[in-house]
């Protein structure tokens, strides 16, 4: 990732095309966005869902796992996060992938 920023729920910045991602899935490639959920860091549950997910489209983060990895084919995704009554969707729209050399 290459100055990736949040600001009113936009996510602007550059994703580098990524090749044998494990952590992610064995084998895994593509572009990933990866950022720290502070409701989560901060002790609450916060579950997620990335729109038109090839892979892992929902989850729950929590104080002990409160970074969220989000593997980005298309940049008309989006992140919904929902912490109790309150959710944010995360625009990704001004984010830029860079394609597999």
């Amino acid at each position: 990732m290459q100055e990736v920023e949040i600001s009113d729920n936009k996510v602007t910045g550059t994703l580098k095309y990524v090749k044998g991602y494990d952590k992610f899935e064995k084998g895994a490639e593509g572009n990933f966005l990866a950022i720290e959920v502070e409701e989560a860091k901060n002790g609450d549950t916060v579950s997620f869902e990335l729109s038109d997910s090839q892979k892992k489209g929902t989850g729950t983060l929590n104080s002990k796992d409160y970074l969220l990895v989000a593997k980005i084919h298309d940049k008309s995704q989006t992140i919904t996060l929902k912490n109790g009554e309150t959710t944010k969707v995360l625009d990704l729209t001004g984010l830029t992938l860079s394609p597999s050399e």
